[in-house]
């Protein structure tokens, strides 16, 4: 009889397809291709106006502070500087939230506006370059200084203050030459001269991420409580009433104590009537199986 042939002599390694090579005994197993780069990990951050874990982290503390009687003083003063700083955090991320808002609510404004100022400011150098007059060299470029204030501060005016509109809506007839001569006839915003006095500081960038002139919330220091053990009311002695030459009956309703004596609960006085008229039943028969 012959010999048994081997696995690898009936079924040789090219008749086997390569996405089933690794099927067959003997032969190793393909490496992984290696990733040529690493997915991205995207982690969910906490927005910056997020209070409600602050707020809670205020709760505790206050909480603890208002029950550390007998704590040691280190504790004591640990808790309270922790309670200063969590209350600033609050107020930063309040002030965050509102400038948040504030961006959002204008940035439409801020752009058109930003866009007219370059328009004008396009045009006045044009006419500077083709005028050779003097005089009116020395008019535009006062016109000029006051459309780059007025580009500043579309781009730099405070981010947590209202924006006030520098370009009120004008009529479409006059809009033309309004753009022309720079509205530089309007009376301008209040932060209109910070704006000026920032750009020859050197200090826009400030001016623009500063917070808002909201109060601050001043952190108090929380109120002890004083736990004393409550004292238990003094009730009032009774009046002494004479009960001499009176019987005990008498004694009694005079001092206000009531008879118990003789009542009975009518739910069980029933039952015990019912108990007695099934005795009473019992008695004048010997059980019924045995009667004639």
């Amino acid at each position: 009889m012959a010999p048994k042939r081997k696995h690898q002599e009936t079924e040789p390694e090219e008749a086997v397809h390569p996405s089933r090579q690794f099927q067959v005994p003997g032969i190793p197993k393909l490496a992984k291709k290696p990733r040529k780069f690493e997915p991205p990990v995207y982690k969910k951050q906490a927005h910056a106006s997020s209070v409600n874990a602050i707020k809670k982290r205020i709760r505790d503390v206050s909480r603890r502070l208002e029950r550390s009687e007998n704590a040691p003083a280190d504790k004591k003063l640990e808790d309270e500087r922790a309670l200063i700083a969590y209350q600033q955090e609050l107020a930063d991320a309040e002030a965050e939230k509102i400038r948040q808002k504030m961006i959002k609510k204008y940035h439409m404004v801020r752009f058109f506006e930003r866009r007219k100022a370059e328009r004008q400011l396009k045009r006045l150098r044009k006419r500077l370059l083709e005028t050779k007059s003097t005089e009116e060299v020395e008019t535009l470029k006062a016109e000029m200084h006051i459309v780059e204030v007025d580009l500043n501060y579309t781009q730099y005016h405070p981010l947590s203050e209202a924006y006030i509109s520098l370009y009120p809506n004008v009529s479409s007839a006059g809009g033309e030459e309004e753009e022309t001569r720079g509205d530089t006839g309007k009376s301008k915003p209040p932060i209109w001269a910070e704006v000026e006095q920032a750009m020859e500081d050197g200090t826009l960038r400030k001016l623009r991420n500063r917070t808002s002139n909201a109060p601050v919330r001043v952190p108090m220091k929380p109120k002890m409580v004083d736990r004393k053990p409550a004292r238990a009311r003094a009730r009032p002695e009774p009046v002494p009433v004479d009960t001499t030459g009176l019987n005990r009956r008498e004694r009694r309703k005079l001092l206000g104590v009531k008879d118990t004596r003789g009542k009975t609960n009518p739910k069980s006085n029933g039952a015990s009537h019912a108990t007695e008229a099934d005795v009473g039943q019992d008695d004048g028969s010997d059980g019924g199986f045995f009667e004639d």
